[in-house]
């Protein structure tokens, strides 16, 4: 799987940032595990994060969604309807 960095076309490009010196020595360490360079595994955590993130929010707003008492039944009417029309399209 790629990294975001590297679908974005910027692989090559690199900078320094400063970290403490667990953190260095855990992405060494995770590094030497995995056989990949520590750069490829800070891609790899940030990606995580970001995704991490994307799905807290997401599941936060859902539950707010099912919390409002107006405007959940919407959307399982919905979800009704289109239940209806993807059974229509399987057949």
């Amino acid at each position: 799987m790629k990294s975001s960095a590297e679908s974005k076309g910027v692989s090559g490009m690199s900078t320094t940032i400063r970290v403490s010196e667990e953190t260095r020595d855990r992405l060494a360490s995770l590094a030497a595990t995995t056989g990949r360079p520590m750069t490829r595994v800070l891609d790899d955590a940030v990606d995580a994060l970001e995704r991490k993130m994307f799905f807290d929010r997401f599941n936060r707003r859902y539950q707010e969604l099912r919390d409002d008492s107006a405007a959940w039944p919407e959307i399982e009417q919905e979800r009704g309807a289109e239940e209806g029309v993807l059974g229509d399209l399987s057949e």
